[in-house]
């Protein structure tokens, strides 16, 4: 990864785009609602109120290590040692939650006279000892951020006793819940009589008298200014291993800044504790000498392109190709421009808002990126960081590519989406953004597409090869998918073609409603793919596995016609088509001559009797076994494109069959 933020720092540098220094300990706050808790000027609480998750994140915090954070900490819960066997208890306990302002109240009877719980003296202290280390480092008062000068005085207030402070926040607390929502009196019970942490914000009471309060974005900034001014370089100097200038080596820890998608992130994790690590007598920082100055720059460019505001510019989530419920965290920049203004993230994600907009978003990408073409470096840097343990993170995946590339990769692409025949779907005109693979792709599909089991997806770096122009691994990596998505989603084209072939509500009941878009998504793929490998389809539609679909195809519709007109309707669970695809594609010749043998029956009705669409039919089945003689040799197996082309043939509707789009398919 330290390679990786080299490249992009150099590159901010290079382009003269200013970029805040942030410090190691500045780290926004996790993604999780929290209790803000107001100090008067004799530094206990008076106010409480709650931050739900989505702004408590654009907030920040100053956190030293584990155990030394302000104004955000995580507070050991509970408060008091409560008597669960009281009556207080079993009727709070009791008491409905929608009943609020009565819940709140019963806690407040539990509450009473009980004594303080073991571990609030030694969570204060070591919360003002924190403080009093930091007071040095904020003395301005005048500042416009002078609010954090005064809640560090008035956390450190000398005449609060444990005992006084722990009363005053639950007063508060309690005071809040009785006349609040029921996400605030989740977080009081849970801090007052809970049994895990509870994440407190500090701020002060009276903050509307100062210009900025401290539980605001800005103070992000204030903070990091404020470290790096009184910084003290205490540590030997050394070669810098990525910069090779003589510097202050790093010698503490790497910083480990927050991250969208993978939480905490540190930049390169070597554990002393792991004997496997001590093979070459060195760990931690002694392994790889990084200057301090390079490690803060690497800090504050990798959080400037993480930032909430570069989401689906420079940064978004990914799904993994290993777990369907995990998700990997990409990066990208256009090295000319790092902070191009332009969605890239997600022409290489996909859209969270619509994903059947993915054409259009990477044709406005893609018209943004022309007129980078011709700067000093129209690269675009790529990298996927994967969070593999609790500890430690990698990058799964890191390329650089040409905006031409990338321009020329996103035509290529949708014309590979287009690379089949129309098929009567809803998303028949769905081009698949790389997200949408990556997913469809870890879904196997059984019992004809009835059900599915999760299976390990395939690799992106197989999907840029594919969606990226001129990459050399292009065709290997378009028959890896190809032959992937045969595997995966074979069994659920199949049991679209055939009730699209039955017709009617009753017929898609079998398939799972989980299907969504999957099937128009896993044909799109077939065409990419084709396409990649040589296989147009103007070309392929006249090939012999390309007509086996199609004869399969208007065997069903003649079964089916020969149900509704002699049968009264009672169709058989498959149609002819349908069951002899598994053996048309292991041995073509066999599936042909087990067809031939058994449609007779249907073709001497249509001659008589029929349906004008069953005489189509069989008019049809008569030219493609003209087209077929003599293409297919003894002993003809069908290849993985070859099967690709059977099943798009056996979903294509052509001619007059071309309109009976059923209901069915689109709902």
């Amino acid at each position: 990864m330290l390679n990786e933020l080299y490249t992009l720092h150099r590159s901010l540098t290079l382009f003269r785009v200013p970029v805040e220094q942030s410090h190691p300990w500045v780290k926004r706050l996790g993604r999780k609602g929290l209790l803000i808790a107001g100090l008067d000027v004799s530094g206990l609480v008076t106010a409480i109120e709650y931050l739900d998750k989505q702004e408590a994140v654009s907030l920040f915090k100053i956190q030293e290590n584990n155990h030394s954070n302000f104004p955000q900490a995580n507070w050991t819960a509970p408060l008091w040692q409560l008597n669960r066997e009281s009556p207080e208890f079993q009727e709070w306990q009791a008491c409905p939650a929608k009943d609020v302002r009565r819940r709140a109240e019963l806690l407040r009877t539990a509450c009473a006279g009980a004594a303080v719980a073991e571990g609030q003296d030694h969570a204060l202290s070591r919360l003002r000892n924190f403080c009093r280390d930091l007071a040095p480092r904020f003395a301005d008062r005048e500042s416009e951020f002078a609010a954090f000068f005064f809640l560090i005085e008035r956390t450190l207030a000398p005449k609060v006793s444990t005992e006084e402070w722990v009363q005053s926040l639950s007063d508060a607390a309690l005071h809040a819940a009785e006349g609040g929502a029921a996400p605030l009196l989740d977080a009081v019970e849970a801090l007052l009589a809970g049994e895990d942490k509870v994440p407190i914000l500090f701020d002060l009471a009276d903050c509307t008298r100062f210009p900025c309060r401290v539980a605001s974005p800005r103070m992000g900034g204030y903070f990091s200014r404020q470290l790096n001014a009184t910084e003290v370089e205490g540590t030997a100097a050394g070669i810098c291993a990525l910069s090779g200038v003589e510097m202050p080596l790093e010698t503490d820890k790497m910083p480990s800044p927050r991250l969208p998608v993978l939480g905490d992130t540190v930049l390169m994790s070597m554990n002393p504790d792991t004997p496997c690590q001590m093979r070459y007598q060195k760990t931690g920082t002694d392994i790889f000498p990084l200057g301090r100055k390079t490690a803060r720059a690497l800090d504050s460019a990798l959080k400037e392109l993480t930032g909430a505001g570069r989401e689906g510019k420079n940064w978004k989530r990914i799904p993994a190709s290993t777990k369907k419920k995990k998700s990997n965290l990409l990066i990208v920049y256009l090295e000319s421009a790092p902070l191009f203004d332009a969605a890239i993230a997600e022409m290489f994600t996909g859209s969270d808002e619509s994903e059947s907009r993915y054409s259009a978003l990477c044709a406005e990408v893609c018209d943004a990126l022309k007129g980078r073409a011709a700067t000093d470096s129209p690269l675009l840097h790529l990298f996927v960081l994967s969070k593999i343990d609790p500890g430690r993170v990698q990058v799964e995946l890191s390329e650089a590519f040409t905006a031409e590339q990338v321009i020329a990769g996103g035509w290529e692409w949708e014309q590979g989406a287009r690379n089949r025949p129309a098929l009567p779907l809803k998303d028949d005109d769905l081009v698949p953004s790389p997200a949408e693979v990556m997913r469809c792709l870890q879904m196997m599909w059984e019992r004809g597409g009835a059900s599915f089991s999760d299976a390990p997806g395939c690799r992106l770096a197989d999907v840029y090869d594919v969606r990226i122009a001129g990459r050399q691994g292009a065709a290997v990596a378009a028959a890896t998918l190809l032959r992937m998505t045969l595997q995966r989603t074979s069994d659920l084209l199949m049991a679209v073609g055939h009730a699209l072939h039955r017709g009617g509500k009753e017929a898609w009941k079998n398939i799972s409603r989980q299907a969504g878009k999957n099937p128009a998504i896993a044909a799109s793929l077939l065409g990419i793919t084709l396409i990649k490998m040589g296989h147009r389809k103007e070309d392929y539609m006249q090939n012999a596995a390309f007509l086996v679909g199609r004869f399969l195809s208007l065997a069903d519709t003649l079964h089916a016609e020969y149900c509704k007109g002699v049968r009264k309707g009672d169709t058989p669970p498959q149609l002819l088509g349908n069951a002899l695809i598994p053996t048309a594609i292991s041995d073509p010749n066999r599936g042909l001559a087990r067809m031939l043998d058994r449609i007779r029956v249907y073709q001497a009705w249509a001659g008589k009797k029929g349906s004008g669409l069953a005489r189509w039919s069989c008019g049809e089945i008569g030219k493609i076994a003209n087209e077929l003689a003599g293409e297919l040799t003894p002993g003809k197996r069908f290849d993985d494109a070859e099967r690709a082309q059977l099943l798009l043939g056996y979903l294509a509707r052509t001619g007059k069959d071309e309109n009976r789009v059923e209901k069915g398919a689109k709902e």
